[in-house]
Parts: structure tokens; C-alpha cells; sequence
């Protein structure tokens, strides 16, 4: 039994049910917060320093509520994808999995944000771990790009770790923070399978390595002329009682039984 496994069994009562809902439900105050202009941008986001020097406790929660925009059909569409695949990923897993997933993920994004106080950090790189842990498990579920071309969800994975790569090289370092902790809550939780997924397919590479070589190499060979099967198909193969050896039709009866 995982770890995770042995802390569902001690702790899965206090898993919440639906949790991308309410994830929703709070950028959904962020947006009328913004939209009625009761709230700045700039007073969302997480900053180490104004937690830690001025008391602005609340942008340790506040950053959840920023939605990636303030469009309202374009917002609408982001809420319904994210509750599909935090849905999916809870079903997969169990609330409680789930839960822990959301959990250590956000206090990695809040820990870069202390490691390095003077920096912003915003919950993008944060809510996109869900998409790859999504993605992992469905890799061949299809979305529609703007509801005309089907594209595989592996597909836009590997697109959205590319982005993240290039920042993690390009962006600042708020942004390259936010990757570190993303990489790293996915690593938590599928790290162990990735290991032994590429120790398998080794392993499957050195078989199919080995049958492909066997099967190039011959199985009879004249132990007069050298010929086989494969050089040779028409011809047919005897093993000599006396001795044992492979003789082609040819020289089967040349040698001394």
C-alpha cells in the first residue's frame, strides 16, 4: 500500500466531494470582485512580501480567484472544461485523491511564493498541473478546437509542457517558480508510474530487439557447405543420427553415418 493509499484509508472522510466546484465557485467571485471593480488585479495575486510585511493574509487565497479572463463566453467555456476535467479526474481517482492532488499543489505554488517573497505568482501554471494529470489518464480523449477540429488531449499536453519548459528557461522568475511547483505536484503523484513505465518499454524495446534477431538468424545450417533456410529456402534440412549435425538435402548422404 502507497502512501496516499495508507492517508485515504486514515484521513478519506475528511475528502471533499465536487471540489472543482467550488474551485469554480471562487473564481467566480474573483470575476464579479474584478468586473465591479471592487477589487484590483494587482491585489489578488501572491506576493510573498506584502503576506509577510504588510499582513495581507488573504492573497494566500485570493490568487485562486483570478480566472484566466474576464470574457464571459470564453469564461463560461473555461469553468465547463475545468469542472469536466476535475470531474473526470475525481471519478478516476476518488475525492480523496483528488482533494490531496488540489491540496499539495497549491501549498507548492503558496511555498514559491515564500521561497522567493518579492516575486507574483498567479495560479496558472497551478491550475494547468490538473489539465496534465487529466490528460495522463484520458490521453486519447478528444476536444474540439474552437468546435471544429478534434485534437487528442495527449497532444495538447505535450504542447502545454512545452510552454512550460520555455518558460522555465525564458519567463520570470515568478513564472518559473509557478512551473517548479507544477512539475512537481505532477511528479508526487505520477513520478513512480512515469519510472516504471520507461523501465518497461526498456524492456519491451530489448525483447522485441532479441525475437528480431533471433529471427534473422538462422535455425539450420549445412555443416558441409554452410548453406541454410534462409539462404537456401527451397532446399530441406536433416540432423544426422550418428553425429548430430544439420545436413542440407545435398550433402545428407555424403557423410559417414
Amino acid at each position: 500500500m502507497d502512501l496516499i493509499s495508507k492517508l485515504e484509508k486514515r484521513f478519506g472522510s475528511w475528502a471533499i466531494p465536487h471540489l472543482s466546484l467550488y474551485i469554480i465557485a471562487i473564481q467566480a467571485i474573483g470575476v464579479v470582485l474584478l468586473m465591479s471593480d471592487r477589487a484590483d488585479f494587482m491585489d489578488l495575486l501572491l506576493h510573498g512580501s506584502s503576506v509577510m510585511d504588510r499582513g495581507q493574509w488573504w492573497r494566500l487565497l485570493s490568487f485562486m480567484m483570478l480566472p484566466k479572463t474576464l470574457n464571459p463566453i470564453w469564461l463560461f467555456f473555461a469553468f465547463y472544461i475545468f469542472y469536466l476535467i476535475g470531474n473526470s479526474l475525481e471519478q478516476q481517482w476518488g475525492a480523496f485523491r483528488f482533494n490531496l492532488f488540489i491540496l499539495s499543489g497549491y501549498l507548492l505554488t503558496v511555498l514559491m511564493a515564500f521561497i522567493n517573497p518579492g516575486v507574483i505568482i498567479t495560479n496558472t501554471y497551478f491550475l494547468g498541473c490538473v489539465f496534465l494529470a487529466f490528460a495522463t489518464l484520458f490521453p486519447n480523449m478528444e476536444f474540439r478546437i474552437y468546435f471544429i477540429l478534434p485534437v487528442k488531449v495527449k497532444w495538447l499536453a505535450w504542447i502545454t509542457v512545452g510552454f512550460y519548459i520555455l518558460n522555465l528557461f525564458s519567463a520570470d522568475i515568478g513564472a518559473r517558480l509557478g512551473v517548479i511547483a507544477a512539475f512537481i505536484n505532477y511528479g508526487l503523484f505520477f513520478g513512480k508510474d512515469l519510472f516504471l513505465g520507461v523501465k518497461a518499454g526498456r524492456r519491451k524495446k530489448a525483447f522485441v530487439a532479441q525475437q528480431t534477431k533471433t529471427a534473422e538468424e538462422p535455425m539450420h545450417v549445412c555443416s558441409t557447405c554452410g548453406k541454410t533456410e534462409l539462404s537456401h529456402p527451397e532446399l530441406e534440412f536433416r540432423y544426422s543420427s550418428s553425429d548430430g549435425a544439420c545436413y542440407c538435402e545435398e550433402h545428407i548422404n555424403t557423410h559417414n553415418h
